[in-house]
This record gives C-alpha cells, structure tokens and sequence, in this order.
C-alpha cells in the first residue's frame, strides 16, 4: 500500500505545479489589454485635440491650449506604444511603424507657423491615425485573448489530464479509502472546477463565482490572480463606458443602448433623445477649476434622474452635455408632447441654485430633442439631429427647447460640401469680381463701379452670391474672399485709370470683416495694386454698425486714415440713423432699392428723398440711388435732384473684360439709357 501510495505521488507529483505559467500568463494578457485601452484613449485624444486645434484656428481663438492637449496627447501615444507587448510582433511592428510614420507627419505639420490649412490636415490625419490604428488594435487585442483564452484552456485540460491519471492509478492500483476519495475532492477538484468556471466567467465578462476560497496552495493563487484580473476588467469597463467626473454613462454606453434598442425594435415602437446642455459649466470651470465644475454636473445628473414616469436612463455625452433617452418599449409611442413635458421638467430641476463647497451657481440649460425613428435612421444620426437641434435652442437663449429633423444634418452635410468647395475655390483662383457701374446721370458719364463677388466654376457657369455668401460669411472664407476679390478689382481699376478713365470702385465689407482683419486686407490691395486710396470705397451697411459701435467706429477710423472712402449702404431701411451721418464721418449714401422701387408709387417716399438730396448737398456727400430698373425709375430720381444711379436699367454687373467696352458704348450714346 505505501508503494502504491508513493507511485501514486509520483504520478500526482508533477502535476501540482502544472499552473505555474497561467497566472503570470492571465496577469500579462491583462496588462496587454490595460495598455491597449490606454494607446487607443490617447489616439482619441489626439484626434479630438487635432479636431479642437482646427477649430480654435477657424474661429480665431488662441490654438495654444488645444496644441498643447495634442502634444501630450502624442507623448503618451509614444510612450505607450514603446511597451506595448503582443504575441504577434509582426502586426505590432506594422502598427508602430504606422503609427510612428503618422506622428512624425503631425510634427512637421504642428510646426509653427501654423495656419487653418495645416491644422486641417492635422485633424484629418489625427482622424485616421484613431480610427485605422484603432481597428488595428482591436483585432489585434482580440487575436491575442482568443490565443491566451485558448493557451489557458490548454492548460487546464492538461492539468484535468494528470489527476485523471494520478486518480486513475490510486484508484485502480490502491483503492484508496473513502476517506482519501473525499479529501482528493475537497482539495482539488471542487476547487479546480471553482477555478476553471470562475475563470472562463472573467475572460468572457461575467460575475465569477462568490464561493471562490482563498486557500494557500496553487488554486488560492490562482483566486488572488482572478480577483487581480476581475478588478483590472473592472477598472476597464469603468474607463470606456462611465464618465468619471458625473459617474454617468457615457457616450459609448449611449451609443451601446441605442444600437441595442434599434436591433430588438427595427420598426415598431419608438423612443426618445434629449440632449440637455448646461451652458454655465464652461464658465464655472474657467472661474472655478474643474472640480467644482465637474461636482455641479454630478449633481444636474442626480436631479435628471426620475425625470418622469417614463422609463428615462441619463448619459453624459460631453463636458457640458447630459442626455435622457426615453423609452415606452414596443407598445407605445414616445411622442414630442412626452419629450416637451420631460425638458420642462429636467429644465426647472436645473434653474435651482447648485451649491458645491459653500459657492453658489446657477446653472443654466437649453435642450434639443428628436423621436427615433421619425427624425433618424440611424444612432449616429439620432445624435447629430439632437445636437444640432440644441445648437438651434442655444441661439435662442437660455431654457428653449428645440426639436430636430433628418434636414438638419443634410443642411449640415450639404453646408460642410460647399464650404470644402468654396475654399478650393479659393485655392484656384475661382471667385472674381464683377463689376455694376455707377453712372452720373446728368453728364451721361460712368464715374466708377460697385465690385460684386461671382463664383466662375470651371465648366462657366457663374454662380450668384446668394447660394454661397452665407457660408462664407459664417467661417473664415470671407476674409480670404475678400482679399481675392478686392486685390484683383483695385489691379484692374488701376489698369483703367491709368489708360486715362477716372474711376473709382467701391467693395462691400462684410459685418464680419468689421475687425483688424480688414485694415490688412486693404492695405494688400492698395499695396499690390498701387491705386490711389481716394479711389477706393467701402460700402458698410447700417446692419453692420449695430452692436460694439465703439470697435467699429475704431475700424472704421483706420480705413479712413489709409484714405479710403465710406459710404453707407442701404441707407433707409433697416436701422437707418442720421447719427451714423456724424459718428462715423462717412462721405457717401446709396438709396436702399426698396426706396427706390416704393418712390414711384408714394409721394412721401418722393419727399424722403428730395430731403436726402438736399441733406448729402449740404454735407458734401455723395449721394447714389440703387436699383434704378426702368426709364421712369431714372427720369423720377433726376426729377427728386439724385445725379447718381446704378441698377439694372443701366447694365447688370458683368466682368472686367465686358465692362470697358460697355462704357465706352455708353457713353458714346450708343446704348439706351
């Protein structure tokens, strides 16, 4: 019986320490898959801090901040592909050098001077960079658990080998005892079974087993390796799907529910989003740091929760934004009256003063709504929709509720095309200046010229402001238009005048260019083209002069100093003020066309004008009518005493190889006028 019992021991002997390499192997697998999260958290932030850079530059922010987010950004991608270990070195060897390739392009791109244009390529290759070596990491992270999952389960089937022979041999050379039977299965395999359940619980997401013994042989180190694995899985999950500052999910979570609701409910049954924002939380942090900043969010998140009797679930998207999906399930529908009903509610929880560390806020809110699948086809969509509809809310001022529709984001995919096709526009030289005269009616002479931007696209066809104006004048293409625009104008204006016409030519400034900006735009203009300043006028409409007069008037005094001209534009509609007259010393007026038009058919609109002819007499300003349309448009203005016209009884605008020969046959008599 000893004898047995040793050939037993020989057998189980080897045995025992057939798990040295599983948890140094699943502790290693962990750290891989810790790191890799990290690496790809970092590619995201180099994409959004790309992204944030671009923008900061678009909107003529200071990008020093947002550089130095996407330096530290690249640092820790640097740092954290140095170690990244895998079992397959080729495809972390390709990866790195991708990854490294692409970085060394974001140095010399991120090399000052920086402008819009490089810090455009910088987003777009922050963007790429996150989302191929994003894929990249992920198959390579799931090839390396499914071979670890796999060496594991290799490991235990070879371990079940051993005692099943070492159990064999001492029950069929032995007989052991019951005794030796039920200590064999207290002390491994009950344990072992624990252990391989508990295991393949964690490798594959799931609550292992609470009944798992810290013992001190090789299975209790194993449990203490599961426990050390369970926690770092833990943590992980906590890192991607959780926001750490609110304790809210996140915008993975959401975009996780949304995909999950879409797949169980296709077609029947709808649901809720509503994206609310909290506009105060920039200025908190800015005033207050991000603690308190980040503890005001965590308690606008408690108060949305419960919202209604609705099934509500609150995610935190971003820094300042909190959304509330809103689901009945596939029995009935949410509606927009349920989504009006909840924003109120969430709306007036938020107007109540927060107060974190004996300081006192008020937070302030809009909200932006949409009802899937009505507004949406898609989750991504779903969101863009209600952001866009919060951005609408927000225009409004604080507490409005906006609701989007699937044409936002086609107004917002089309507005991106055109803007892409507007500055390549730029890029080839594409938007040139027309030209409408300015005709002394009396003297039947031509004394200048308003410059119109046009759009000659390369098949001919010339495209009016009206569909491309908006766009510009909602970035920073304006200014870059502008200086195409005007630059080529004054050249060609200089070559007319220097063939002995007397001309001058008059530029609309755009209300966004009322800045710095423009002083530098003219002086390029009167810098290449060598004109004479007192030739050039700057058409401003009144608009434009409403809001921080005191900037404008200062903008407005430097163009005076370089010797250009102002005349107000559209004068008589809109916030028409004779104080504009004196403030800004301006020495010219165009009639707004609408007078023009209404004169004809309203004596008192006949007596405004009389009175402006004699009031630009007595101040020694030139006046001009626009719109003159009609032989009896003309005839009436002459009649009222306006000596300058311009409108489309005279000529359209035409481009500068027409404009000559027009003027010339104007007049010589030979065009009707």
């Amino acid at each position: 019986m000893n004898l047995a019992i040793v050939l037993a021991g020989l057998v189980i002997v080897p045995s025992l320490d057939a798990d040295r390499d599983i948890e140094s192997d699943v502790l290693g697998r962990a750290n891989r898959v810790a790191m890799t999260v990290v690496l790809q958290r970092a590619l995201a932030d180099v994409r959004r801090e790309s992204t944030a850079l671009q923008a900061d530059l678009a909107a003529g922010a200071d990008p020093g901040p947002a550089l130095t987010r996407l330096q530290s950004a690249r640092a820790i991608v640097r740092n954290q592909l140095a170690f990244l270990p895998s079992r397959n070195e080729a495809g972390v060897k390709a990866l790195r050098q991708y990854i490294e390739d692409g970085d060394a392009q974001l140095e010399a791109l991120l090399q000052p001077p920086l402008d819009a244009a490089r810090a455009e390529q910088a987003a777009r290759l922050g963007a790429a960079l996150d989302d191929r070596a994003g894929r990249q990491l992920s198959m390579l992270m799931e090839r390396d658990n499914a071979e670890g999952l796999r060496d594991t389960s290799a490991e235990f089937t070879r371990l079940h080998r051993r005692l099943g022979i070492a159990l064999g041999a001492v029950l069929g050379a032995l007989l052991l005892s019951v005794t030796l039977s039920v200590f064999a299965y207290r002390r491994v395999l009950r344990p072992l079974g624990s252990v391989t359940g508990s295991l393949n619980a964690v490798l594959t997401g799931r609550q292992p087993n609470s009944n798992m013994i810290e013992t001190a042989d090789e299975f209790g180190d194993i449990v203490r390796a599961m426990r050390r694995i369970q926690a770092q899985a833990e943590h992980i999950r906590r890192i991607a799907y959780l926001d750490p500052g609110s304790g809210l999910p996140n915008r993975n979570s959401l975009d996780a529910e949304l995909r999950e609701v879409r797949r169980l409910r296709p077609i029947d049954g709808t649901h809720g989003l509503l994206l609310i924002g909290v506009d105060t939380y920039v200025a908190i942090r800015s005033g207050f740091g991000t603690r308190l900043a980040e503890a005001a969010m965590r308690t606008a998140g408690e108060r949305l929760r419960n919202l209604d009797v609705l099934p509500t679930q609150t995610f935190r998207v971003d820094a300042e934004t909190i959304a509330l999906l809103i689901d009945r399930g596939s029995t009935e529908a949410v509606t927009r009256v349920d989504l009006k009903r909840i924003a109120a509610e969430a709306l007036l929880r938020l107007a109540q003063p927060v107060e974190v560390d004996e300081q006192r806020f008020l937070l302030t809110a809009n909200a932006g709504g949409a009802v899937y699948p009505d507004d949406a086809r898609d989750p991504e969509e779903y969101v863009n929709v209600c952001l866009e509809a919060l951005r609408l809310a927000r225009s409004e001022g604080a507490g409005h509720l906006r609701f989007g529709e699937r044409g936002h984001t086609h107004r917002l995919r089309r507005h991106l095309a055109l803007t892409e096709q507007i500055r390549s526009g730029l890029r080839q030289g594409q938007f040139v200046p027309f030209f409408q005269p300015i005709v002394d009616v009396a003297r039947r002479k031509v004394v200048g010229a308003e410059t119109l931007t046009r759009w000659r696209q390369p098949d001919g066809r010339v495209t009016l402001p009206s569909e491309f104006i908006f766009v510009a004048e909602g970035s920073d293409l304006i200014a870059d238009m502008t200086r195409a625009v005007l630059a080529r104008a004054c050249t060609t204006f200089r070559n007319w005048n220097d063939r002995g016409y007397e001309l001058r030519v008059s530029f609309n400034l755009s209300a966004k260019l009322l800045s710095a900006n423009v002083l530098d735009i003219v002086r390029e203009a009167l810098k290449e083209s060598s004109i004479n300043p007192a030739h050039l006028i700057a058409e401003v409409t009144e608009t434009a002069l409403v809001g921080n007069v005191d900037d404008v008037s200062l903008v407005l005094d430097d163009l005076r100093n370089l010797g250009v001209t102002l005349s107000l534009d559209d004068f008589g509609t809109g916030y028409s003020s004779l104080t504009h007259l004196y403030r800004f010393d301006v020495g010219g007026l165009k009639i707004d066309p609408v007078l023009t038009r209404a004169a004809a058919q309203n004596r008192r609109v006949q007596e405004i004008i009389r009175s402006l002819v004699q009031l630009t007499s007595a101040l020694d300003i030139t006046l001009i009518s626009e719109g003159v349309e009609t032989e009896d448009d003309m005839r009436l203005m002459q009649k009222l005493g306006v000596r300058l016209m311009q409108g489309f009884h005279f000529s359209r605008a035409m481009p500068e190889e027409q404009f000559l020969d027009w003027l010339r046959n104007y007049e010589a008599g030979i065009l009707a006028a």
